[in-house]
Parts: structure tokens; sequence; C-alpha cells
């Protein structure tokens, strides 16, 4: 058993180590959070990655002005317009494609002007029309739409080299479908969106409206044209209401005329002033004589496609235009096998316009 006297605790020692212990700890929790905030300043004001201005993606909107979420693109079948010009509501169809978010864009860009001493485009991009047909009724038979339907629009593609085909601008695929139309000889317009009558009815993304400022419909057009290349002019889908407008119009042609672009107007209404705003820029233009399948019947097709026939006989050329369905694909393919034995002869849209306007 020890000897030495018991130890006693100083309570004024340990006091002191406490508050010693107290002062590194928040010592040190004041310089982490120091450490914190001087890197996340840091983080913030530094320049994005190669030294320049970041591009921010947005989605463009479908057909309200106002909105700009990203849309996904309905599945629809290709929209059936009356003989009369009226518009009608896409139904649904084929698998949805995929929502398509582009970057921002300035109106067109200097490099989609015909070059200098260059030939326009409705002309460098047109194919060539078939060597007998010296004094014979020529017939363009235009199928738009095309694209969203995919497999509809294969089908198109193997019809004769003849037949133009109008791609809907926000149809998903295009450079492949167009590349494969293009390897298989045809001629192809841009089916670019404008606004109609209806208000109800949707015009689809990045369409054209009157009531958008110059700026907006170029940036929109120059989208629109943009989503692949090789193409002779455009055609309008729906726009009841925006070919009726000679200011906005007037925009349009001017921007054709400066791309060397030729324009089909569907005449979706019988009072549409495409033909006048395309004659005051100076811009190669044709009118559409007949739809070929307002009623998705074999025998209404097979009796447009006698009109066709009626007209061109009578005026030379015929212009008609029809849509990706399954009557008139198959009417189509037993039609343009007889036109030898009738004496008419089926033409590319470029001849027809030559045609029109004297050039040929």
């Amino acid at each position: 058993m020890s000897d030495l006297p018991p130890q006693t605790v100083n309570p004024h020692h340990t006091e002191r180590a406490r508050r010693r212990h107290r002062f590194w700890v928040r010592l040190a929790v004041a310089a982490l959070c120091v450490g914190v905030i001087i890197v996340v300043a840091g983080w913030l004001t530094a320049p994005p990655p190669g030294g320049g201005t970041a591009t921010v993606a947005v989605s463009l909107p479908p057909s309200t002005e106002s909105s700009g979420a990203t849309t996904n693109l309905p599945s629809v079948a290709p929209s059936a317009v009356s003989q009369a010009g009226s518009e009608a509501q896409p139904q649904t169809g084929t698998p949805a494609n995929p929502p398509t978010t582009q970057t921002a864009m300035l109106p067109p860009r200097p490099e989609t002007k015909t070059p200098s001493g260059q030939q326009p485009a409705w002309l460098r991009f047109a194919t060539a029309a078939p060597v007998d047909m010296r004094d014979k009724p020529r017939v363009a038979i235009v199928i738009d739409d095309l694209g969203l339907d995919r497999l509809r629009t294969e089908r198109v593609i193997a019809l004769a080299p003849e037949v133009t085909l109008s791609f809907l601008a926000y149809s998903g695929d295009l450079p492949r479908l167009t590349e494969a139309a293009r390897r298989a000889g045809h001629e192809m317009i841009v089916h670019v969106p404008m606004q109609p009558v209806n208000a109800k009815i949707d015009m689809g993304p990045n369409g054209l409206s009157t009531n958008q400022p110059k700026e907006e419909v170029l940036r929109r057009l120059d989208w629109d044209l943009g989503r692949f290349n090789g193409y002779v002019g455009i055609n309008n889908h729906m726009g009841s209401r925006f070919t009726g407008d000679a200011q906005a119009m007037g925009w349009v042609m001017d921007e054709l005329k400066a791309r060397g672009l030729m324009f089909l107007d569907s005449r979706t209404i019988a009072t549409s002033i495409g033909a006048k705003a395309a004659t005051a820029e100076g811009v190669p233009f044709a009118e559409r004589d007949v739809f070929l399948d307002d009623e998705q019947t074999a025998t209404a097709v097979d009796h447009q496609l006698r009109e066709v026939e009626v007209i061109a006989k009578k005026k030379g050329t015929a212009i008609a235009i029809g849509h990706p369905h399954d009557v008139t694909i198959a009417a189509l393919a037993s039609w343009i096998a007889s036109l030898p034995q009738k004496g008419i002869v089926l033409v590319p849209l470029t001849e027809v316009v030559k045609a029109r306007l004297g050039l040929s």
C-alpha cells in the first residue's frame, strides 16, 4: 500500500483546458467555412471551357408563340387538305419521334445565299426530265407530309424517280430519308408549316405565323430550311391564313429569292396570294391544280388522277399533291405505269415550273 498522499484535481486547470479546446474547434470550423466560400466563388466566376460564351440550347415552340418548352413531336399520319382548301388536324398513327431540341439561331446565315456566278438552287438541284416529252402533256406529282411516317415515306421513295418529294421540316430522321430519296433520283422540296385560319389546328413546331415579327419569321424559316439540303424550293404545310398575308409572304419570298429557291403554292385557300407575292419578288413558282386524296378511297383517288389527266391535256401541264396514304401509294404505282399508253409524261416539279414560266 502506497504512503503517497492521494492526488486532487484543480478545477481551474480543467476549465482552462476546456476553453482552449473550444477555441481551437471554433477556429478550425471558421477556417473550413472560409475555404469553402473561396472555392465556390472561384468556380462561379470562372469562364466556361474554351474561354468563350456558353451556348444555350433552347427548344423552339410548337405552334403557340409564347411557349418555349421542349415539344414531343406528335405521332401523326399526314394531314388531309380538302380540294376547297380546308385544313384538317393530323390523326394519330405511327410511333412518336423523339423531341427535337435545337440551338438558338440568328436569322439566315450569309452562306445560305446563292454564290455569285452559280446557278440558283432550284436549277442546281433539279433532277433530269425524261428525254421523250416533246409536245406531250406534263404532269408533276408531289407527295408531301413525308418523314413523319417513316415506313410509308420509304414506300413513296420507291415510286418512280420523277415523283417530287416534300419532306415536313419538323420530321425526324431527315438526313437518312432525304439521302435515300436523293440516291433514288427524286427532286425534293421542304414542306414548311404555316399558320392556318383555324386556330385550333396545330401547324407543328417552328411554323410561320402572321403575328410574328419579321426576325422571328426568318429565324423559323432558317430552321426549317436547315433540316436537310439538296432541295429546289418549298411548299406550304397548311398556311391558309399565312399565305393570305401580303407582308408575311413578302418576307418569305425575299428569303427564297436570296437562296435561289422556288415556291409551290399548295393553295390550301382560294384567296392565297402566293403567286402574287412570288411574282413581285421574282421567285419561280407554281400552283397546285389537284389534291389527290382528300377522300382516302381507291375510287376517289382514281377519280382525282383522271382529273389530273384532263387538266394536263387541256393546259399542257398539271400539278397534283398527295400524301403518303396506303391508298394513294397503291393508286400512283398503277397509274404511273399506265402513262406511256396515255401519251402523258410524268416529270419533276421544276419541269412544270419552267414550262409555266416559259423557260422550256
